[in-house]
């Protein structure tokens, strides 16, 4: 059992949900690898929409042949021995890839316009780059869910299944309300609960949960690690955000600011209190020289 204690909201993960959270994070990490390289491909060798063509899609195919074959590792290790390759890639995964549709499309546009006669147009790449990588990671990602549904076709046990659409939704519902104020407080903790159990996949939950109630004790950041986010930028960020209304507020108070700087970090837990603190020091010395 893996607990964590969210300001009060205790959230524990059983080992079928563990291990469900363990095969997802494998390819959660993967597709943002696959998505990384495949943009660094394009950088350098794409620099026009017409310069598009096959090599990329076998480049990408075989990014996601990789993710593949991790997943059949995975079924291995829970002892599904008689799914191969090709059967786990016909079978299993195609049904939730896109890649190949949304790149052929790309194709037959480039070819369309090729065709026009007396038409120049100029064409961003970057738009067209964006949304094949984005196509590519939710391949790569949505490798997990057909692990899983071969893990259950199985009757593999050691493993939970995916969240389903009406857990989804209601996670939400319950999290439109508890924004909007409409939960009360006193029953805040039972509410973030049902929230997180619901869907603990939602990174912005977190973002609003450290924003409006802080994270002391660094169990959110905890959560978040083991999910296989890393919730450290946005606590920079609200550090940022903090530091810039001081400055726009008073910092004569040199020492003054510099605690309040020093609180807040420890509120959200951020552990980079030291750095706002030299960047007050530094405001207040440019501001007074």
């Amino acid at each position: 059992m893996i607990t964590f204690d969210i300001n009060g909201a205790i959230i524990k993960f059983d080992e079928q949900r563990d291990n469900y959270n363990t095969i997802r994070k494998i390819f959660l990490e993967y597709a943002r690898k696959a998505r990384k390289e495949f943009q660094e491909y394009c950088d350098e060798n794409l620099t026009t929409f017409r310069q598009l063509n096959d090599k990329y899609l076998v480049f990408c195919e075989r990014l996601i042949d990789e993710g593949i074959k991790k997943g059949v590792e995975i079924l291995v290790s829970y002892n599904v021995i008689v799914v191969d390759f090709n059967i786990f890639k016909e079978k299993y995964c195609e049904k939730y890839f896109d890649f190949k549709l949304i790149f052929n499309n790309f194709l037959k546009e480039k070819d369309a316009i090729k065709n026009k006669k007396n038409v120049s147009r100029l064409f961003d790449i970057k738009p067209s780059i964006d949304k094949l990588s984005r196509s590519i990671y939710r391949d790569c990602f949505n490798i997990h869910m057909a692990v899983i549904d071969a893990l259950l076709e199985y009757n593999v046990k050691d493993v939970e299944s995916y969240i389903d659409i009406e857990s989804i939704k209601q996670a939400n519902a319950l999290f439109n309300n508890y924004k909007d104020g409409f939960i009360s407080k006193p029953d805040s903790a039972r509410i973030v609960q049902k929230i997180i159990m619901a869907n603990p996949y939602r990174k912005d939950v977190y973002e609003y949960l450290i924003k409006e109630d802080g994270d002391f004790g660094g169990e959110i950041e905890r959560l978040t690690k083991y999910l296989g986010y890393d919730i450290r930028p946005f606590k920079d960020y609200l550090m940022d955000v903090y530091i810039q209304e001081l400055v726009q507020g008073d910092i004569t108070n040199l020492e003054l600011s510099k605690e309040k700087v020093s609180k807040y970090a420890k509120y959200i837990g951020c552990d980079n209190a030291s750095l706002y603190i030299t960047r007050i020091d530094a405001i207040h010395t440019f501001e007074n020289a």
